[in-house]
């Protein structure tokens, strides 16, 4: 009796070739949905975290009676103090909560490609409205953009509470 030779198993080169070509077309389309989902989560993030510290800030102006500052922060310093130039309008580096000059909570840079504009300081005042905004004058909010449009803003009221929008919704201030 004669042995059967072993059956081959495997791939040949052109179902290979073809395997690697749509998976070379499925990335392509799935890599800039992927992207633009990272960019949408990030300012997302970036602008609930930024919610988060500015009620943090307000229920603390509130609880301890005293007023608190939220603002812009310069890190170069020990410790953290607020970038004071009114032109300087950029969070992106981080930012601090002050009350009497002591650094109740720190958040230092974000993702790079995130870029965070905005009023250089909010001060809550100890019933939790905003302090030293005219109504007149009021430029609510901050703007959080992630490029190719993925922006949230974190809109701000007189009374001190705030709100988070996406592109289309209503424009600050309410």
């Amino acid at each position: 009796m004669t042995a059967k030779p072993p059956l081959q198993s495997g791939l040949t080169l052109i179902e290979l070739m073809v395997a690697v070509a749509v998976l070379a077309i499925l990335l392509s389309i799935g890599i800039p949905s992927f992207q633009s989902l990272v960019a949408q989560n990030r300012a997302t993030s970036a602008a609930n975290e930024l919610q988060s510290t500015l009620q943090f800030a307000r229920s603390t102006a509130i609880a301890q009676a005293r007023p608190v500052t939220v603002c812009a922060a310069n890190f170069a310093t020990s410790p953290p103090t607020c970038i004071t130039s009114p032109t300087v309008r950029n969070w992106s580096g981080g930012w601090i909560v002050l009350q009497g000059g002591q650094v109740l909570r720190e958040r230092r840079a974000l993702h790079p490609s995130i870029i965070i504009t905005g009023a250089p300081s909010w001060v809550y005042s100890t019933t939790g409205t905003l302090l030293n905004q005219a109504v007149g004058d009021f430029q609510a909010g901050l703007v959080v953009n992630v490029g190719q449009g993925d922006t949230r803003r974190v809109c701000m009221r007189l009374s001190g509470s705030s709100r988070i929008e996406r592109p289309g919704g209503t424009q600050c201030p309410a």
